[in-house]
């Protein structure tokens, strides 16, 4: 537009005008097209929080677990039941991530041994626990993982008969049991600071790789793949929740199907539910990338389905209200196909796993890639 034949009036709003698509296309130019955004707000305001989450609650523990020993009483005990908690709900977070840190070198299972069908926790324990080496935290790391991380703490802390403030107060084994305890939740800290360092910015910066997307890039040439690891990520932690933590433990795969409640993850600390409800909660997240541009939004915007993504947000919340009205913890439930509040658990995780694995992969223009459980 030539403004020098424009004058007054004419002139001032032209050169508005022009300003403002002149501001509109360097904003244009220097945002993000939509799937990088959606990888970048994933990253930073779902996934790395989860994991500094983690990071800290297993800190935490750490730090009880020796205040605890240092006088062991009851009601340290209790705290230090808390902390673990905690911990669990901050495990919840991440242990459905289908890619990154937490796939090299078992650090899941270095967090959680699970299932355990041959009591082999119990037995690995008190094995360590009856030997004459020192326990530690490098004794620890150089054990199996059966007695490493979150499950063994359990059964450390929560066994119907060994976790109790006797065990640990107890002359002639107490303190065996206490230098397990701190060397266990220190290497569980380390694990989950280590994961959390693997991400950051600052340290391993896998962020980076994960959301800088390209032709030099090993693990994610383009952005396809790497959104195709959040949706696998999304499908494998409803089919985990639905099969392993919820229908096969309480016999309700099949019509056939027998109760087996010491597959219940958290069975010992009757954490089943809660674990299940933080699972949720965290898929959730992941989903909508916290309050950030994530799935959610692109599938809205770009696909052009907000209908479709506001119905996956209400099945979250429908999945999360049945699993809350669950009135026990799962290892107390008598009769399962006779409690209404477990059926309809059922019926809402079935509904919302239908819309991610047969119509979310359709919706979003991306294929569904093969998952650790799948088959199992």
């Amino acid at each position: 537009m030539n403004l020098s034949i424009l004058r007054g009036p004419q002139a001032r709003l032209a050169k508005r005008k022009l300003l403002a698509i002149t501001a509109l296309s360097l904003i244009t130019a220097c945002s993000p097209p939509p799937p990088a955004k959606v990888l970048a707000d994933t990253s930073n305001l779902a996934i790395l929080p989860a994991y500094k989450s983690f990071s800290l609650s297993s800190e935490k523990l750490a730090t009880a677990a020796n205040s605890f020993c240092s006088k062991p009483n009851t009601e340290q005990l209790e705290l230090v039941r808390d902390h673990w908690r905690v911990a669990v709900d901050g495990w919840s977070g991440v242990q459905n991530l289908q890619f990154g840190p937490l796939l090299v070198d078992n650090q899941a299972w270095k967090i959680q041994f699970w299932p355990d069908k041959k009591n082999l926790i119990a037995r690995k324990v008190e094995a360590l626990l009856r030997s004459d080496e020192a326990l530690t935290e490098k004794r620890v790391d150089d054990a199996s993982v059966v007695v490493q991380g979150l499950s063994s703490l359990e059964y450390l802390l929560f066994d119907p008969k060994l976790g109790v403030l006797d065990s640990f107060a107890n002359a002639a084994t107490g303190s065996r049991r206490c230098a397990l305890l701190i060397a266990v939740s220190g290497h569980l800290h380390s694990v989950a600071n280590g994961l959390h360092d693997a991400w950051r910015p600052e340290a391993g910066n896998y962020v980076q790789i994960f959301t800088q997307t390209g032709e030099d890039n090993p693990e994610y040439p383009d952005d396809s793949v790497a959104l195709a690891n959040l949706l696998d990520t999304l499908v494998a932690g409803v089919e985990l929740i639905k099969r392993d933590k919820f229908e096969r433990p309480l016999g309700l795969a099949s019509s056939e199907g027998q109760a087996q409640i010491y597959l219940l993850e958290w069975w010992r600390s009757q954490y089943s539910r809660d674990a299940i409800i933080a699972n949720l909660k965290a898929l959730k997240n992941l989903f909508m990338a916290a309050n950030g541009y994530g799935l959610d939004d692109y599938l809205s915007k770009v696909k052009q389905h907000g209908e479709f993504s506001t119905q996956i947000q209400q099945h979250f919340d429908r999945s999360l209200t049945a699993a809350k009205a669950i009135p026990n913890s799962l290892f107390s439930s008598a009769e399962p196909r006779s409690q209404a509040e477990l059926i309809q658990f059922q019926t809402e995780i079935n509904e919302l796993q239908l819309l991610l694995k047969s119509k979310l992969p359709e919706a979003l223009g991306i294929s569904l890639g093969f998952n650790a459980k799948d088959g199992d």
